[in-house]
């Protein structure tokens, strides 16, 4: 038999088929349809002249030669990703692609991409900023920063930090005609609206925040809203009003005086950053200095 004429989809459906014990889930994994994987082991059924499964209304059961067939063949696909990953990953060692939340981008990573150039010239990142959840069987990158609850099927996922909100705005709304020092004193300023997370009626907004703190107001949906929280915070500091700031992601502008938290009620999120990569990916060397990089940055903190 000529090594080329072996029919490769075909083993490659009926491996995943007989992995999942399901034509759905294999369809899932190699993204067809299940009619699709099922006319694949058919073909590699006629192939060989030997049946290889049992189709039942439970799922799929592996005939004898089924049996002897896909422990060996599962082995072989193994041992093939094991090869091409190492190949990718010694390719591509200086070179680490990440998709990372915008916010995260502009208020955490961009300011300190220096330090990582100084610390490791060795690594040129790739980096997009964007919302997209990262498909990384389909798209070419290392790893990703996200926001959200930690609920990444198939992925490891490394907590970063989770966020929690407080009023902020310029140092030059606690003085003038109408000072700010107490919740109350809200009522004579603007109210910067982010409504990046207005998909969560859980997360704090205005209305739940002046409730905390006892305050009544009847227009409090009043003001600039906008789609991202670095663009509430960068009215704030342009002294516009006052936003309910990310205070993690404003540590920076906290510490340098751009922004000024005035009072003590803190509202946590529900919600955090996290470093997200495929679990093959985890050790690998450029992945593993980027990683630990963003967790000593964050401990000088």
């Amino acid at each position: 038999m000529m090594r080329g004429s072996y029919p490769l989809n075909a083993l490659r459906a009926f491996e995943a088929s007989a992995r999942h014990s399901s034509f759905v889930l294999a369809g899932q994994e190699l993204n067809v349809t299940p009619a699709a994987v099922s006319q694949q082991v058919k073909k590699l059924e006629e192939f060989l002249s030997v049946k290889l499964f049992w189709r039942q209304t439970r799922g799929l059961l592996l005939t004898a030669e089924g049996q002897k067939l896909w422990p060996e063949l599962r082995d072989v696909f193994l041992q093939l990703d094991s090869v091409i990953n190492h190949m990718s990953s010694q390719r591509d060692d200086h070179i680490l692609s990440i998709s990372v939340a915008p916010v995260f981008a502009s208020k955490w990573l961009l300011p300190r991409l220096q330090d990582f150039a100084t610390d490791h010239p060795e690594i040129d990142l790739r980096i997009s900023a964007n919302l997209d959840f990262v498909d990384f069987e389909r798209e070419d990158y290392d790893s990703a920063i996200r926001f959200g609850k930690g609920d990444f099927p198939g992925l490891q996922s490394d907590l970063l930090f989770e966020e929690s909100v407080t009023a902020m705005c310029s140092p030059r709304l606690l003085e003038g005609d109408l000072p700010l020092r107490h919740p109350k004193d809200l009522c004579h300023h603007i109210l910067l609206h982010d409504d990046s997370t207005s998909y969560d009626p859980k997360i704090p907004t205005w209305k739940t925040w002046l409730a905390a703190a006892n305050v009544e107001s009847s227009s409090v949906e009043r003001g600039p809203h906008f789609g991202q929280p670095d663009h509430a915070l960068q009215a704030a500091i342009d002294g516009v009003g006052v936003a309910l700031g990310w205070r993690k992601l404003a540590e920076d502008d906290l510490r340098a005086g751009r922004l000024v938290a005035p009072f003590d009620l803190i509202l946590p999120l529900g919600r955090a950053f996290y470093f997200v990569c495929q679990k093959s990916f985890a050790d690998r060397k450029k992945t593993r200095i980027f990683r630990n990089w963003i967790f000593g940055k964050l401990a000088e903190s």
